[in-house]
């Protein structure tokens, strides 16, 4: 039978954060001593294993339950306001640094945000420690141990559009903002460093000052390890993939994709199926298979029909 101890120690980073009393600061210990701690790291600084809320509000342990979400795997409640941390497990872990999996750290901001607004959870709440489920301070109740997909979390909730689905300062949300804002900065700088022969080093060190400006203007900042993690991975990509010839083919592809978006927002208004008397699908129908004659032609096309006046 599967415990709470069972989903947590596995899953614990290699020396986490914790302390007994957050307000005089967190040490770094290994597993054997934090987990002794009232307050843990559960999640390593480039991983989501857990999605994790802090509810302040009476009865916050059957929020849940009142906004019609699912149960998360653990609640741990404070016996003296009755507030409460829960965790959700995730069947497979989120990436926090984006690279390859920029999408699946999107889709998990939008439902992190989405759960958190039900919930009404502390947007606040930076999720680098919780009260530990493990610890006798608490009153915790393990509700079950099933780790849930993104699929399933988001079948609870209605996301919203992708460009109103993540809280730009909060939780997850905090990742996907800065990876894109250092993103957009690096795409613009990594050419000027290179043909001042910068080295890679170098590069690294100031697409950190930058990430750090970044990570300084939100209302609660990432932690820096989270945010070291997530600039090594824009610094290697952009130093590897940047190159004078690869950015022209960029500007050349986009440069093209304009071009053809004018090309098709010209057809539309001109509309000139309606000239040829036949339907918009019928005329993109035949530009594709080569059967639209050219500009200005006016001769007939023989549809073989075998109809009278035209030529076998």
């Amino acid at each position: 039978m599967t415990t709470l101890t069972d989903l947590i120690l596995p899953r614990l980073p290699r020396r986490p954060y914790c302390t007994d009393n957050p307000s005089q600061g967190l040490v770094i210990r290994g597993p054997d001593v934090a987990t002794t701690k009232s307050h843990l790291q559960l999640n390593p600084s480039a991983l989501r294993h857990w999605l994790l809320f802090d509810i302040d509000a009476p009865l916050a342990a059957l929020t849940w339950e009142r906004v019609n979400l699912p149960p998360p795997n653990w609640i741990a409640v404070n016996p003296e306001n009755s507030h409460a941390h829960c965790g959700y497990l995730l069947e497979v872990p989120v990436i926090t640094s984006p690279g390859c999996h920029e999408k699946p750290l999107r889709y998990a901001a939008a439902i992190e945000n989405a759960y958190r607004l039900k919930l009404r959870a502390d947007p606040g709440y930076t999720g680098l420690i919780c009260k530990n489920p493990l610890h006798e301070r608490w009153q915790t109740w393990f509700i079950h141990g099933h780790a849930y997909s993104l699929d399933e979390l988001a079948e609870w909730v209605s996301l919203a559009k992708p460009s109103c689905a993540i809280e730009e300062n909060a939780g997850l949300g905090r990742n996907v903002t800065l990876f894109d804002t250092l993103r957009s900065w690096a795409y613009r700088m990594v050419l000027i460093y290179k043909s001042a022969n910068a080295t890679q080093d170098l590069w690294f060190r100031a697409l950190l000052h930058e990430a750090e400006g970044i990570n300084s203007r939100f209302p609660t900042p990432l932690s820096f390890p989270e945010v070291r993690t997530l600039t090594k991975s824009v610094a290697k990509w952009t130093w590897r993939v940047f190159t004078q010839h690869a950015f022209s083919e960029i500007q050349r592809a986009r440069a093209q994709k304009r071009w053809s978006e004018a090309d098709a927002n010209s057809v539309e208004k001109a509309k000139p199926w309606e000239q040829l008397g036949i339907s918009r699908r019928t005329y993109y129908y035949r530009k594709k298979a080569g059967l639209l004659l050219p500009d200005g032609c006016t001769d007939a096309i023989s549809d073989n029909s075998g109809e009278p006046g035209m030529k076998a």
